[in-house]
């Protein structure tokens, strides 16, 4: 039986309205508001237990770089790192130390696992958190650069195999100037940056192995001699290829530590051995070097066995390498690239702030700031003692 048009359009309505709703939501956010957050989450990201009042008075008038009304109020990341400063009772940033942050180095020897994902968004939370983040894409394939609404197929790209060849032929390695032009800015005032990558990172490997000595130290070097610079961000991000290469074991033995993201497959779990015995070869060809890795399950669906057995296996394969937080499979994150439209492509935690899936992110998130030691500006980010507001009478 034929539905008469009129029930037909009623019952797409509700799809289409919250389809449209969402692109308009995510094209305002790329021309204006890219990196904001909602008054609620910004609370939560502040870790404020007082009222709405007392919060907003962290904030003197006209310093928000975006502002609304009653609930619509929205904070950048710029915002969020002040109010958390000035809970510390610091209200000028110190003096940072000349040294390198900490690496996450996501990365897989299977594709399909959910990296790219779980970089994007872990890079995109710290920075709603008031981190500063440096993310690299060293996957040729340029997954990471798309999900933030870059087409590296028609824009020029400054990638990491360019800066590492550069610097190796002694192009002023000490001259900040090429890796600023590589760096490119996601989020407003330095809090959410990129080197971005393309298809041409695939003719590195043939390089290194002809050209470089020491190719496992060449990272490193590069990271040493460019410490002016990145010692401004509180973290750097690397998303990896879902391989094993000559770049690969240069960036583990920079990163030091792995944040190994395993599909809960039998595939994947199986690929974490690989993973594993990369690891061990390092450790081997570098004694004097910790190298050690952290795994974080993905995809995991509670009434499928598979999922179940699959984390059962590596938490006994692997005791206390397992983080706590298991990503759930979400739609939300099939929706994060746009087919239309590069710009409207982004991180769940940005298109779907509400979701499931971004609250898993914003969670395994504040869990890598423990486990990786990250700071706010080169301080542990503790609120000291104060009044919430003056009291009521009894």
């Amino acid at each position: 039986m034929r539905l008469p048009k009129v029930k037909i359009l009623i019952f797409l309505f509700p799809a289409i309205f919250s389809t449209k709703l969402i692109e308009f939501r995510n094209q305002i956010q790329g021309e204006e508001m890219r990196g904001t957050i909602r008054q609620k989450q910004a609370v939560d990201f502040c870790r404020w237990s007082g009222s709405l009042v007392t919060f907003k008075a962290l904030f003197s008038p006209g310093e928000l770089s975006v502002s609304g009304e009653g609930q619509h109020r929205v904070y950048r990341a710029a915002d969020i790192r002040k109010a958390r400063l000035a809970l510390m009772d610091v209200h000028v940033e110190p003096r940072r130390a000349n040294t390198l942050p900490p690496i996450i180095y996501v990365r897989m020897a299977k594709g399909g696992v959910g990296k790219t994902t779980v970089a994007g968004n872990v890079s995109a939370c710290l920075a709603m958190q008031g981190y500063k983040v440096l993310m690299i894409d060293t996957d040729p394939q340029a997954s990471l650069t798309s999900l933030f609404g870059i087409d590296w197929a028609t824009e020029e790209i400054l990638h990491i195999g360019k800066l590492l060849q550069a610097h190796y032929e002694n192009k002023n390695p000490l001259d900040n100037e090429t890796l600023e032009k590589a760096i490119r800015p996601i989020y407003p005032d330095g809090m959410l940056d990129l080197i971005a990558s393309d298809i041409t990172l695939t003719n590195l490997d043939s390089w290194l192995i002809s050209a470089v000595r020491q190719r496992e130290k060449l990272v490193q070097r590069f990271f040493d001699a460019h410490v002016n610079l990145l010692s401004r961000y509180d973290v750097i991000v690397i998303d990896g290829a879902p391989s094993t290469s000559q770049l690969s074991f240069s960036l583990m033995y920079a990163a030091r530590n792995l944040l190994a993201v395993v599909g809960l497959d039998g595939q994947s779990v199986k690929a974490m051995e690989v993973m594993a015995s990369n690891i061990q070869e390092m450790s081997e060809e570098f004694p004097e070097v910790e190298f050690d890795f952290r795994i974080i399950a993905n995809n995991f669906v509670s009434n499928i066995s598979t999922c179940t057995d699959s984390l059962e296996a590596l938490r006994k394969a692997y005791p206390d390498k397992v983080d706590p937080n298991i990503i759930p499979r979400a739609a939300s994150f099939m929706r994060q690239v746009s087919l239309e439209d590069d710009d409207m492509s982004a991180p769940v935690i940005e298109k779907e702030p509400n979701s499931v899936a971004a609250r898993a992110m914003v969670d395994l998130s504040q869990s890598l700031i423990g486990a990786y030691g990250i700071q706010l500006a080169g301080l542990l980010p503790l609120v000291l003692p104060r009044s919430r507001g003056p009291k009521k009478k009894t």
